[in-house]
């Protein structure tokens, strides 16, 4: 294998000689150019949002519904087709339901069978065995495997973190507003797809008491806060732009992003794990 770039910047190392990181690296590029116009797709949709008749607007919504449903099946494909089980581990580590594991349970198998040895196959088709036998509901991630730091009932640990000036921002500083507290990144494809349903919560519940607050694992600020203002994250932002070695992670556990976290006025966690059509209805629940 050949690898070319600044290693103090491995989002934008290049690397040649090995086809499963060829295939790796081509396929991150694909879905991060479907995520994004996804995210263009849902800025239209919601424009048009009390513009024309209710049933106009749903069959807009239904289309919408179907490329974003066409784009999680992207993952399948590719798990079911690459010869390299790592790959396979990887795509199916970027599916957000855990319904749709569970309508895919064949392609899972043939994981299983055509790599029977493999320890990244074992332990996503193990998760998979829990998830179906814990029933958990779709869009939300199985208890079991979310991050040590989040547990529902315990009030979120504080901490201090400097927003997109430099200025240092508090958690427990949103105390007596629902906060929800958002681990995402630039660079992470899923959370860039994540963004518009944030947005469409932001904007429904801004004014009851209700805000968000946005926690990056990146690296770069530049790519921050283009990242911020093309998917029109009007909320405070905040990052020590340490990814990985961010305080956030080691602080609550994070082992993947995109995840988030509810806080009531009291800075309790009231769920975790929120995402797609999930966190609107958690937020329709508790905010009256």
């Amino acid at each position: 294998m050949k690898i070319e770039g600044d290693l103090n910047k491995p989002e934008d190392l290049k690397f040649s000689g090995s086809e499963a990181t060829s295939e790796l690296q081509q396929f991150m590029k694909d879905i991060s150019a479907q995520s994004i116009t996804l995210t263009e797709e849902m800025r239209k949709l919601d424009s048009l949002h009390g513009t024309m008749p209710d049933s106009l607007f749903q069959t807009e919504v239904a289309a919408f519904q179907k490329k974003e449903k066409d784009f999680e099946e992207g993952f399948f494909l590719m798990a079911d087709k690459t010869k390299n089980p790592a790959n396979a581990v990887f795509a199916l580590s970027q599916v957000r339901s855990g319904e749709e594991f569970l309508a895919h349970k064949q392609v899972l198998t043939n994981l299983s069978t055509r790599f029977p040895k493999n320890t990244l196959v074992k332990s996503m088709t193990d998760k998979i065995a829990q998830l179906e036998k814990s029933n958990a509901t779709a869009g939300a991630a199985e208890e079991s495997d979310m991050p040590a730091g989040m547990k529902v009932g315990e009030v979120a640990k504080d901490f201090s973190l400097p927003d997109v000036n430099g200025k240092s921002v508090s958690l427990s500083s949103f105390k007596g507003k629902y906060v929800l507290v958002d681990f995402w990144a630039s660079w992470c494809g899923p959370c860039r797809q994540e963004n518009p349903n944030v947005v469409s919560a932001y904007n429904q519940y801004k004014n009851k008491n209700f805000t968000v607050l946005g926690v990056s694992l990146d690296k770069s600020k530049d790519k921050w806060l283009q990242a911020i203002k093309d998917d029109g994250l009007a909320w405070p932002q905040v990052s020590d732009l340490k990814q990985w070695d961010a305080a956030v992670v080691s602080l609550y556990g994070i082992n993947s992003i995109p995840t988030n976290m509810l806080l009531d006025p009291q800075g309790k966690i009231i769920a975790v794990g929120l995402r797609g059509p999930a966190l609107e209805a958690k937020l329709k629940e508790v905010i009256k």
